[in-house]
């Protein structure tokens, strides 16, 4: 990594990209750096969404039920700020959890917010309890015959179809995860030939190219954080990375791309984000560490 883009990414006034880059990157010893972690909890993103949770440990309540979008972006919030399993987030879990199963007996096929949240569960440490892990197994066993996944709202509409290139791109994010934590699936394979037989952001018979549509919501821009509909670019090359794709030759316009990217310093920009988020992550247009912290975590797993 960059000398000076390790050092940027390692100053004190962002704890959570801090410890993240520490242990995630530079592959130190968590127990080496509580300090840092602690800081975290103190850090005025978390302080404040602490602040609206409520009396049941919740941030809506039943009479505002949105289910796994709510939980999606706490959930996400949370855990890229690196917080793992603990006691204050233990009851919104429980609801979150409940809340998937409830899902997944009445509808079969999860939602496009599922796999994302169960992704949120994973980095949160979350993935040893039994019914998550069930989840997750079930989430990988709806996999389509081409490799991909659908959610049952457009399977509904459509029973003969393929697979969604967006919910195969939540998988894949789940997935990569997943394999961070130890945690094998089968099905992972079949999911990186499918972007494999695609040079990632093509269609299956590879004649149209995804970076039609609003500049900063595309899956080649640098949108953060995760959203059913949208993720950025950094944080797709790094989940094929982790997952053993990183030097496929597939994956080669890929980080053509995402060197473009970069700035004269080597940094990142946030192309976009959600206005409706528990924190923010960052202004739009201005140089962005989570951004620039996923992109090293690619090229770390490139190369390893």
């Amino acid at each position: 990594m960059n000398e000076n883009i390790k050092n940027w990414l390692l100053e004190n006034n962002n704890p959570a990209i801090k410890y993240r880059t520490l242990t995630e990157i530079l592959d130190e010893d968590p127990q080496e750096h509580k300090d840092t972690y602690n800081e975290i909890w103190e850090q005025k993103s978390i302080s404040n969404m602490m602040k609206k949770q409520d009396e049941n440990g919740l941030w809506e309540s039943e009479k505002k039920y949105y289910g796994n979008f709510v939980s999606l972006r706490y959930l996400t919030a949370f855990a890229e700020h690196g917080i793992q399993k603990d006691e204050r987030i233990d009851r919104f879990v429980d609801w979150t959890v409940k809340n998937l199963q409830t899902n997944e007996k009445a509808g079969g096929l999860p939602g496009c917010a599922s796999p994302l949240v169960l992704r949120a569960l994973v980095m949160l440490g979350y993935h040893d309890r039994e019914d998550v892990l069930e989840l997750i197994k079930k989430f990988a066993s709806s996999q389509f015959f081409d490799g991909g996944y659908m959610c049952k709202r457009l399977l509904d509409r459509k029973p003969e179809r393929k697979s969604c290139y967006k919910a195969a791109i939540d998988g894949l994010l789940l997935f990569a995860e997943s394999k961070r934590k130890n945690i094998l699936l089968p099905e992972s394979e079949k999911l990186l030939d499918y972007f494999k037989n695609r040079n990632v952001f093509y269609s299956s018979d590879k004649t149209k190219k995804f970076d039609e549509g609003r500049f900063g919501w595309r899956f080649i821009d640098n949108f953060f954080p995760v959203e059913p509909m949208r993720m950025g670019l950094p944080l797709i090359i790094s989940a094929l990375s982790i997952s053993g794709a990183g030097n496929d030759p597939s994956m080669s316009e890929s980080w053509e791309m995402l060197e473009q990217k970069k700035n004269e310093n080597g940094k990142f920009h946030l192309d976009g984000t959600l206005t409706k988020q528990p924190c923010s992550f960052g202004k739009v247009g201005k140089e962005n560490k989570w951004i620039t912290f996923y992109a090293m975590l690619a090229e770390k797993h490139r190369v390893n």
